[in-house]
């Protein structure tokens, strides 16, 4: 396993166990934060589709496929729907309850594939790759799988977590640096400052200010 895998291996892990210990604590927060989500990439889909039956779809670092029951609402059939997923015990349960899907198991630098996506999604992988270096080469990867006039769909934050050192921002400057091709881009801020979020509840839609946000939510067209 290269050195990059097998430090996003280690990140999860921690994130993971971060993830068990906030549980109790957010409340509402990922419920709004799914919903957002889900609204915005809807509103940004449509600038690139009016149809979605035909679309062959990618996500890389799937997790447990939380997302593709989204996109399968979307119209995408689960025959066309690809999940990468580097974790074991990720792997089982894409396989358990998506049965229907795709999955390509392992690590995601050594995929090979073609240029046979028209949509490839990632979700807060790249701020789990700290070496610069990797995130141009995946990048590269995924911009060579999509079809022409396919597009990256893009979800991670933009800020730092000073009490976090397994993860590292990538800003609205290094996102462009990575995808210099696109021939059509949208980018948005989105997400409420997990530290405030998780403490508001109910409160969070009256306090998602631009000025609090701490993702981006992007796509990027392939000429």
């Amino acid at each position: 396993m290269s050195n990059a895998a097998e430090d996003i291996k280690k990140q999860y892990e921690r994130r993971y166990q971060q993830a068990l210990h906030r549980q109790s604590k957010s409340g509402y927060y990922e419920q709004f934060v799914d919903q957002e989500r889900e609204h915005k990439t809807r509103e940004l889909l449509a600038h690139y589709f009016t149809s979605f039956e035909n679309v062959h779809f990618l996500e890389v670092g799937a997790g447990q496929g939380g997302n593709l029951p989204f996109f399968n609402h979307l119209g995408i059939p689960w025959a066309n729907l690809n999940a990468n997923e580097l974790l074991p015990e990720r792997i089982l349960a894409l396989e358990t309850y998506f049965p229907n899907c795709k999955c390509l198991p392992g690590n995601v630098f050594d995929l090979t594939l073609s240029a046979q996506f028209d949509i490839i999604y990632q979700s807060t992988v790249f701020t789990s790759i700290l070496n610069t270096n990797d995130r141009i080469q995946l990048a590269k990867k995924m911009w060579q799988w999509l079809k022409p006039n396919g597009i990256i769909l893009w979800y991670d934050f933009a800020y730092n977590n000073p009490n976090n050192p397994d993860v590292r921002k990538v800003n609205r400057t290094e996102l462009e640096s990575l995808f210099p091709l696109a021939k059509n881009k949208h980018i948005k801020k989105l997400t409420l400052a997990p530290p405030i979020g998780r403490r508001v509840g109910r409160l969070y839609p009256f306090l998602n200010w631009p000025i609090l946000q701490t993702h981006l939510i992007g796509v990027f067209q392939k000429a």
